[in-house]
Formats: C-alpha cells, sequence, structure tokens
C-alpha cells in the first residue's frame, strides 16, 4: 500500500471511528462508576476544587480534560451537564487513540498500519468503552503513547525523545495509578527483546570479538541514554505532581498517589465483588452466548489474527534490534494479559489495554494472511466477511445489548427501566407545587443509590440516607425512593400514605418510587385533563 492511499483510507477510518462513537452517545443509561465520576467533576467544574482521592476514583487526567468539553458546551454547573459531553470526552480521547498509533511510524507497513487502524476503531468492545465516561480509555491512549515512546527512546535515545517519554507516562500515571504494571510489563518486553536480539546476534557470531564489541556498543549506549532518562523521570514527575497535586493548590495529593498504590494492591490482591477466575477477559472476548434466544458475541476473528501476527513477530526477530517492535509489542501485550489475568480482582474495562495491542498484532497477522492468498477474489471475500462481522458485533455490542446481560461487557450496568423512575419524577415535578424545589428522599446503601444523584442532579431539595432506620418519618417528602430492601422495612400504616411503584436498577436490583397520595391525584388529574 502506498502512503497516499493509506493517508487517504485513513482519513475514511477516522471519519468512520468518530461517527460510530458519536452516534446515539446517551444512549444507554449512566453506569453508576460513570455517574461518580460526574459528580467528582462536577464538584471541579463549580467550584474548581479538586482533592486526589486514594481509596477510590483514580487519577485526576479525566477532571481536568472534561473542562474544556464543558466550558466549550457551555456548561458551567453539575445540573447543566449532560451525558453527551461527558462521554464525549472519552470518545475524543477512543479517536486519539489513532491517531497516536501512527506514531508507531516505520515500525510497521501501511498494509499492517492500515488494517490495524481498522480494528481500532471498529473494535466492539473498545467502541463499547469508549463510550463510557471512565479514565480507561484515557489510559489506553497514553498507555499505548508510552509503549511506543518507549521504543523509539530506546532506539534512539535523546532529549527529545525523552521528553515525549516523561509526557506520556506522567499522563499515564495521572490517569491511574495502576499504570505500575504497564510501566513494568514494557520495560520487561523491551529487555526481552533486546536480550532475544542480543543471543540470536551472538549465536550466529564467529568471534569472540564481536561479542566484545556488542557489548561495549551497549556500554556506550547506557552512557548516552542516562542523561536524557533523568530528563524523562523529572518530566514525569513534574506532570504528575501537577494533576495529582490539583495545580499545586493540594501538593499533598502527589504523595498520596504513592501511598495509594499498597490500598489498590490489597483491593486487586482481594477481588471482593470484583472476583474473577483467570481466564476470566478472555471467556468475554472468545465466546459469550446469554439467554437460550440470546445472540453469539465472539472477537475470536482477532483473537486468531493476533496469534497469527505475534507468532510471526517472534518468528521473524531480526538480530537488529530497531527492527523487532512487532516483537516488542507481542511481548508487551501478552504480559499484560498475563498479570491481568493473575490478579483476582477483575472488570471488563481492564482488558482494553492489553486487547489494543492485540488488534494491532491482528492487523500484522492479517496481512500476512491475505499474502498468502493469491486469488484475489478470495482476498475480496475474507477482507468482505472480516467486515460484516466486526460491523455486526459492533452493532449487537453498542446499539441493540448496549444495556443488557447478555452483552458481554455490560458489567452492573444500569437498566433501561431505571429511566422510566427518573422519568416519572420529572413528570411528577411538573405537578408539584415546588417543582424541581420539591423534598425528595432517597434511601440506599450506596450501591444502589448511584447513579441516582446524577439523574436527580436539577433538584434542589435532595436528601440522602443509606438506612431506613435513619429515618424516622417519610414525611414530608413528596417523593421517596428506596432500595426494596429498604422499604420493606416500613410500617403498611406509613406506606399508606404514598403510591408504591417499582423499578429495576440493575439486574436482580429493584428500587421502590413511594409518590405521596395528593401529589399522586394531582398527577393523574393533570394528565387525564392533558388527554381530554
Amino acid at each position: 500500500m502506498r502512503r497516499k492511499t493509506f493517508a487517504y483510507l485513513f482519513v475514511l477510518i477516522l471519519a468512520a471511528a468518530l461517527f460510530v462513537r458519536l452516534y446515539r452517545l446517551d444512549l444507554r443509561p449512566m453506569h453508576h462508576d460513570e455517574a461518580n465520576q460526574a459528580y467528582k467533576f462536577g464538584q471541579l467544574l463549580e467550584k474548581g476544587e479538586y482533592r486526589y482521592d486514594p481509596s477510590d476514583h483514580h487519577g485526576p487526567t479525566l477532571y481536568y480534560f472534561s473542562l474544556p468539553f464543558a466550558w466549550l458546551s457551555g456548561q458551567k454547573t453539575y445540573a447543566e451537564l449532560t451525558e453527551n459531553t461527558l462521554r464525549g470526552v472519552t470518545v475524543f480521547f477512543g479517536v486519539l487513540i489513532l491517531l497516536i498509533f501512527l506514531t508507531a511510524g516505520q515500525n510497521l507497513t501501511f498494509s499492517e498500519k492500515f488494517w490495524a487502524a481498522f480494528f481500532l476503531a471498529l473494535s466492539p468492545p473498545l467502541l463499547y468503552f469508549n463510550r463510557f465516561y471512565i479514565q480507561e480509555t484515557l489510559f489506553v491512549a497514553f498507555g499505548l503513547a508510552w509503549v511506543i515512546c518507549l521504543w523509539k527512546f530506546f532506539q534512539k535515545p535523546d532529549y527529545e525523545e525523552a521528553a515525549w517519554l516523561g509526557i506520556s507516562a506522567g499522563l499515564l500515571y495521572a490517569t491511574k495509578e495502576t499504570s505500575l504494571i504497564v510501566f513494568a510489563t514494557s520495560t520487561l518486553a523491551l529487555f526481552l527483546v533486546w536480550y532475544l536480539s542480543w543471543a540470536k546476534s551472538r549465536k550466529r557470531g564467529n568471534h569472540k570479538s564481536e561479542h566484545k564489541a556488542s557489548q561495549k556498543e551497549a556500554l556506550t549506549g547506557i552512557k548516552k541514554a542516562a542523561l536524557p532518562l533523568v530528563v524523562a523521570i523529572l518530566i514525569f514527575m513534574a506532570i504528575s505532581f501537577v494533576f495529582y497535586s490539583s495545580f499545586f493548590r493540594h501538593p499533598q495529593g502527589f504523595l498520596d498517589s504513592f501511598k495509594a498504590i499498597s490500598g489498590y494492591s490489597q483491593k486487586a490482591l482481594s477481588g471482593g465483588w470484583h472476583h474473577h477466575q483467570f481466564w476470566y477477559y478472555f471467556s468475554l472476548l472468545f465466546y459469550h452466548k446469554g439467554g437460550a434466544h440470546s445472540l453469539v458475541f465472539s472477537e475470536i476473528p482477532f483473537l486468531l489474527l493476533a496469534i497469527i501476527g505475534a507468532v510471526l513477530s517472534f518468528a521473524r526477530m531480526s538480530r537488529k534490534n530497531s527492527e523487532n517492535f512487532r516483537g516488542y509489542l507481542a511481548l508487551f501485550s501478552l504480559a499484560t494479559a498475563l498479570v491481568y489475568s493473575i490478579i483476582p480482582y477483575k472488570t471488563p474495562w481492564n482488558l482494553l489495554i492489553f486487547y489494543a495491542g492485540f488488534l494491532i498484532l491482528a492487523g500484522v497477522g492479517f496481512v500476512y494472511v491475505v499474502e498468502l492468498i493469491k486469488i484475489r477474489q478470495a482476498r475480496i471475500i475474507l477482507a468482505g466477511a472480516l467486515l460484516f462481522w466486526t460491523g455486526w458485533q459492533t452493532y449487537l455490542v453498542n446499539y441493540y445489548f448496549h444495556s443488557y446481560p447478555d452483552n458481554p461487557y455490560v458489567y452492573a450496568q444500569t437498566s433501561p427501566d431505571f429511566l422510566r423512575l427518573v422519568a416519572r419524577v420529572d413528570e411528577l415535578s411538573q405537578v408539584a407545587e415546588e417543582g424541581k424545589n420539591m423534598f425528595i428522599r432517597v434511601i440506599a446503601p450506596p450501591d444502589e443509590t448511584w447513579p441516582l444523584p446524577w439523574y436527580l442532579r436539577k433538584f434542589t431539595k435532595v436528601g440522602y440516607w443509606t438506612a431506613s432506620e435513619q429515618v424516622a418519618t417519610l414525611e414530608p417528602a413528596k417523593i421517596v425512593v428506596m432500595s426494596a430492601a429498604e422499604a420493606s422495612k416500613r410500617s403498611e400504616k406509613e406506606l399508606e400514605s404514598y403510591v408504591s411503584q417499582y423499578y429495576s436498577l440493575r439486574p436482580d436490583v429493584l428500587m421502590a418510587l413511594l409518590i405521596r397520595q395528593d401529589l399522586w391525584e394531582n398527577y393523574k388529574l393533570r394528565k387525564t385533563s392533558f388527554i381530554h
């Protein structure tokens, strides 16, 4: 493939990537994690305040990079924010992944870059979480940047490459403290590639002098890289400090980010509610079928192509280290996948950082397979079949089963039925004298409260309690939202003053909406008069 052809095709891929990410961006109800992040950002937007929380929420880049999106949308308060604005942030970084991938430059052929970019643009799981307001998309973008910059610095350890290395490392760490895993696996992959290349060169060498020359060259390279590496570390520290210290307002935040590593390590090893088996990530990608009438979800074509790409990368390992980028990427992706699989704590979005590497390897593998096929029509049929499968899976994952358990990437997702509860509360506020100022009680444990604060953000008088015992009487609230378990604790006599309705928050989690009788009568009267 020629450079000019690739350039035109890449622009089309970018346009397609942007379209599928923006299309009906508010289709899926806000996940409780998204709502949590939105509230955190709302505090920064309204008050200009952010303080790093080492026990949760991860790093601050998501919030600070959300600011220009809110400003450009003319949204200055938490109540004014919309799903499209917030998810637009991760959509932007999802597309940015493709541009960052381009910086791999000469390490891949134009054909390999085209197919890899195509897979990254339309990958169902990547696309699904690019439309999700959490840190993971930024983590993949900065993680890929770090992996490429580390390789470039290894090949050319000058101050320019050191600067990019430090910037990518700083942004990656400021996104998630768990980036230490990526730092470790990428460094290990780099060392292994160097060692394999050195071993191959030594095996073919005939003289001890060549071995000595190689050692001398390595020592010279280390000395040459020392000062630039110090610069990279200083830039990394500076960027990390700026973000974690809330732009110098809370310097303790930077130190807390290192302290948080211990807490996240304990959480990762215990797993808790998120404890899953070793094969969890690959079970999601390989094959998933929900109920009896559910369709099949599978990334098998890309996994097979990734295996071919990885095998090919190792088979073509060169004595020239500069030619081994594919092997480096394969080792990084496999090592990262292994580490994440060993850790008991697992959530579906954690697979993105290594699966992005697999997709690039799949591009390498697909080009190899196509080159083996000599019949042009067969190549077209193969490419068409892959395109069809990608489009079909993308549609199922992102637009049809976007919130339903049949989808392998749906994880504690808010049910669309919950939006009916939200709509009912909004309708009731239109007939209440106080409007959005009416008093609403919410009684539910934290895990059953979110994402309600997001959906009630425009109401000015909302009180939150975690247990029914904390509330002596439901009055004077005209609307009470309770978990089904907490509602069962109230007396029948008290509940007679309210009309009870039930909605699904998540699978097997019901919420009770209690509407005071007088408000309900007004609502029915208004609705009847509107119909007539």
